[in-house]
Order: structure tokens, then sequence, then C-alpha cells
């Protein structure tokens, strides 16, 4: 079963293969990276960490309980898709 991620401006899809939260030196918000790409951002590392958190029971197959409202699955259940939250 495949993870993909969804920005949270919606222009981006992707198969996530390094992700890491991100501060930029002089800024206050958490980014939520993958590879460079920025696909979330936060304004605690706190809340960082829980979607890193949810994106996890994500691939885990948890997604029913943890982050409904998140997670698309496909008909056959092969592909999700993890729609990184505003806030």
């Amino acid at each position: 079963m495949d993870l993909w991620i969804r920005s949270q401006n919606k222009e981006r899809l992707r198969l996530p293969s390094n992700l890491r939260i991100y501060q930029e030196v002089g800024q206050t918000d958490f980014n939520i990276q993958d590879d460079g790409c920025i696909l979330g951002t936060y304004k605690t590392k706190e809340r960082a960490l829980e979607v890193l958190d949810e994106i996890q029971e994500a691939q885990l197959g948890n997604y029913h309980y943890r982050c409904p409202s998140n997670v698309k699955v496909s008909n056959n259940e092969n592909m999700i898709v993890y729609e990184m939250p505003k806030e």
C-alpha cells in the first residue's frame, strides 16, 4: 500500500521518501519537508510533530481512528492520500 501526501496548498502530491521538520533561520514557523519540498507549515514544533504522528498512523493503516478527515483511500485500498491539515 502506497501512502501519498498532498501539500497544504493542494499543488503537490508526493510519495514521501525523507520527511522531516525544518525551521528556516529567522523564521518562527516549522515546515514539514520531503527532500526539500515544503508540504506544510505549522506555528509550533509540537503541532508539526502531531502531523508527522498522523502520517505515521496513516502509513501503518490506523487512519480510521487517528486521522479520518485527512485521509482518502482508493477503492481497492492500495493507495492512501494524506492531506496536510491547514493548521
